[in-house]
Formats: C-alpha cells, sequence, structure tokens
C-alpha cells in the first residue's frame, strides 16, 4: 500500500503545480491521505483527506451556483419567478462561502498538523520542511493581505499600479503592492515541492 499512496500523493501535487489539470489534484491528494491513514493507522491522515474532498465538493457546488447565477442576471424585469430562484441560489452561494471558508481554515491547519505528523511516523525531513513552509506561507499571506490593502488605499489618487517618470523602465513589472504576496506564493510553491519529494521517498514498506 506504501507504494500505491506515496505515487498517488506525489503526483496529485505536482498537478496542483500544471494549469488545466489541477483540478483533479486535490482527488489524488486525499486519497493518498486517506490511504496513508489506514496504512498507518493515523487518524489526522484520514481526517485530512476527508477534508480535502469535503473541500473539493464544496468548490464545486460553489462554482455550479455561480453559472446558475449568471443568466438570472440577464433576465428582463418581468422575470419574477426567475429573480425569486436567484435570490434562493445567491443565499446558497453566500452559504457555500462561509462553509468553503471554514474547511479551507480547517485544512489549513490540518495539513501542516499532518505533515509533521508523517514527519515523526516515516522520520521524513521533507514531510518536516513541508510543515514549516506551511506555516510560513500562512504568516506571509496574514502579513500581505493587509499590506496589500493599506497601499491600495494609501494610492489613492496616485494610482494603484503608479506611474514612472518619462522615459524611464519600471525596475519591476508588477506592482510593487504585490510583492507581499508574491513572497507567500513562492513558499507555498516551495511548500508543495517539498510535499512531492515527501511524498516520494516515503519508504517501501511503512514503519
Amino acid at each position: 500500500m506504501a507504494r500505491a499512496y506515496r505515487w498517488l500523493g506525489g503526483v496529485g501535487y505536482i498537478l496542483g503545480l500544471i494549469p488545466y489539470v489541477n483540478a483533479i489534484s486535490p482527488i489524488l491528494v486525499a486519497i493518498a491521505w486517506i490511504m496513508m491513514g489506514r496504512d498507518t493507522r493515523e487518524r489526522v491522515f484520514t481526517a485530512l483527506g476527508v477534508l480535502l474532498m469535503a473541500l473539493f465538493a464544496t468548490g464545486i457546488i460553489m462554482v455550479l451556483a455561480i453559472l446558475a447565477l449568471i443568466p438570472m442576471g440577464m433576465m428582463g424585469p418581468r422575470a419574477t419567478p426567475i429573480i425569486e430562484t436567484g435570490a434562493l441560489l445567491g443565499i446558497l452561494l453566500a452559504v457555500v462561502i462561509v462553509v468553503l471558508a471554514a474547511l479551507v481554515i480547517a485544512a489549513l491547519i490540518l495539513d501542516v498538523i499532518a505533515h509533521f505528523r508523517a514527519a515523526r511516523v516515516f522520520d521524513s525531513r521533507w514531510f518536516r520542511l513541508g510543515g514549516w513552509l506551511r506555516i510560513g506561507a500562512a504568516i506571509a499571506l496574514v502579513i500581505s493581505i493587509p499590506l496589500i490593502v493599506i497601499n491600495m488605499l494609501s494610492a489613492g489618487a496616485r494610482g494603484v499600479l503608479g506611474q514612472p517618470a518619462p522615459g524611464a523602465l519600471p525596475l519591476w513589472p508588477l506592482p510593487p503592492i504585490l510583492w507581499p504576496l508574491i513572497i507567500a506564493v513562492i513558499i507555498s510553491l516551495l511548500a508543495t515541492i517539498s510535499s512531492i519529494i515527501a511524498f516520494f521517498t516515503i519508504p517501501e514498506e511503512a514503519t
């Protein structure tokens, strides 16, 4: 079984980095954690896998609700029943967003715990590094969001993107206010790479 989930997890995290095919990444990663939980009898692994499955299903529901609301916004003023249905879908969407946010926070916390637990179970420095990098990414994200908001508010009439001097070339193609967020994304990327290596280096026989 170790061979099965080591490849499922590694490939799943790799697919998460590839556009257009990253939609199936959460499923493979979730199955890998569930299989790891059954193999090692560690409930935190199974719980993370189930939570990732629930997160994926909730995301699908949110996308479907948004797609259902789009045509209703194009209806004429006489389409009262459709408008009422759209209002119900709007409430459903709001509930789904709240549930999704709660699941994301729970998944992030459990993901860190699971990585540290896997580091102990498999004596893997890569799982441990993945856990610390996830903590770093979360801290960077928490710091970046208020910084971006403050910078956007302080920009005011000067414009969010800013204007370079005539004839001068910008030093960086991206707005400076996005730099903290970029740092969080880079740390998250390193965390994913660490998880990829961690899964591929799981021993053939679980200890």
